[in-house]
C-alpha cells in the first residue's frame, strides 16, 4: 500500500511504495500524483551516489506532477527507503543496474529516464537494452564513468577527495557533510538547506565507486535513436562543464549549462529552471 509523503513544494501529493522482486531487496519508488489527466511519457528519476529518491522529491516530482506528468523516483538498493542497507558495501554496479532496470519495467510504459551523477552513468549503460523513450543526464558522469573524473578530483580537490575516500572505506559519515557543503551543493544553496540535505546523504558502496573507475561499453544514444539531453551546472566542481559537453558530443545530445548551478541541480536555486527546460525539451519532441 503506497504511503503519502510530505514534500517542500505546494502541489500534488507524493506517495511511496516498494517494488518487490524474488531474491532482490525491495526498492523505494516515490511517485507524484499528476494534477488532472496524465499526459506524455512517464518520467523516471534516478539519483546518484550517496543520495536517494528524496533528492528528486524536494522539487522535481512536485513540479512535473503539477503539470500533469506521471513522475517517479527510485532509490537504489541500500539508499533512501529501499532495503539492502546492510549489504550496500558489497553491492556493485551490476546490482544497481538491475535496480534501474526493475524501476524502468515497473513504469506503465517506456519512460523518459532522468539520471543524476552516478545514476546518469547507470542509465547510459542501459542504452540499447532497456526500454526508454528518451534520456536526460543531469550533472551526470560521462560515458567513461569515473575513469577520468576520479583522478582529476584527486588532483584538484585533494583534501575533500581523500577525506571522502577514507570515510567511504570506513563506512563512516565523517566527510559526507564536508563534501556535501563544499562540492555537491552550489554556493546559492542556503547553508541550513545544505546541512539538511547533507544529513540525508549516506556512505556509498566502495565496490560500486571502484567499479565506476573501470570504463564499460556505452552505446552512443544517437546510434540507438534515443533522444538525449545533457544538463550541467557551471559551478559543478565534481562534473566540470567540459566533461558534460564531452558527454553531449558522444551521444549527439542537446546541451545546456546553468550559470552558478552546482552538482545537485535538482536542489539548487535554479532547480525550477532546470525542470522547466526539461519540460520544454520534452514538449518539442512530443514526449
Amino acid at each position: 500500500m503506497p504511503s503519502r509523503l510530505p514534500h517542500s513544494d505546494e502541489g500534488p501529493a507524493l506517495a511511496a511504495r516498494l517494488l518487490a522482486a524474488p531474491g532482490e531487496p525491495a526498492l523505494e519508488l516515490i511517485e507524484a500524483e499528476p494534477d488532472g489527466s496524465a499526459g506524455g511519457a512517464p518520467l523516471l528519476f534516478v539519483h546518484g551516489a550517496f543520495a536517494g529518491a528524496w533528492c528528486w522529491a524536494e522539487h522535481a516530482l512536485p513540479f512535473f506532477g503539477r503539470r500533469g506528468r506521471r513522475a517517479a523516483a527510485v532509490s537504489l538498493r541500500g539508499h533512501g527507503g529501499s532495503d539492502g542497507r546492510d549489504r550496500l558495501r558489497r553491492s556493485g554496479l551490476d546490482d544497481m543496474l538491475r535496480d534501474v532496470r526493475r524501476a524502468v519495467e515497473a513504469m506503465p510504459e517506456p519512460p523518459v529516464v532522468i539520471g543524476h551523477s552516478l545514476g546518469g552513468y547507470l542509465a547510459q549503460l542501459l542504452i540499447g537494452s532497456a526500454r526508454m523513450r528518451a534520456l536526460v543526464l543531469v550533472g551526470s558522469l560521462p560515458p567513461d564513468g569515473m575513469a577520468l573524473v576520479g583522478p582529476r578530483l584527486a588532483m584538484t580537490e585533494t583534501r575533500i577527495w581523500s577525506e571522502a575516500l577514507a570515510a567511504t572505506l570506513a563506512n563512516s559519515r565523517a566527510a559526507i557533510d564536508l563534501a556535501g557543503l563544499e562540492i555537491l551543493f552550489g554556493e546559492g544553496v542556503p547553508r541550513e538547506e545544505a546541512l539538511r540535505y547533507g544529513a540525508r546523504l549516506i556512505p556509498e558502496s566502495p565496490r560500486a565507486l571502484a567499479e565506476a573507475h573501470l570504463p564499460r561499453p556505452v552505446l552512443p544514444a544517437f546510434l540507438a535513436g534515443l533522444p538525449t539531453l545533457v544538463l550541467n551546472g557551471a559551478a559543478d566542481r565534481l562534473v566540470w562543464p567540459a566533461t558534460a559537453f564531452r558527454t553531449a558530443l558522444y551521444h549527439g545530445a542537446g546541451h545546456r549549462l546553468f550559470e552558478a548551478g552546482g552538482h545537485f541541480l535538482m536542489l539548487d536555486p535554479c532547480a525550477e529552471a532546470v525542470a522547466r527546460h526539461i519540460l520544454e525539451w520534452l514538449a518539442r519532441r512530443d514526449l
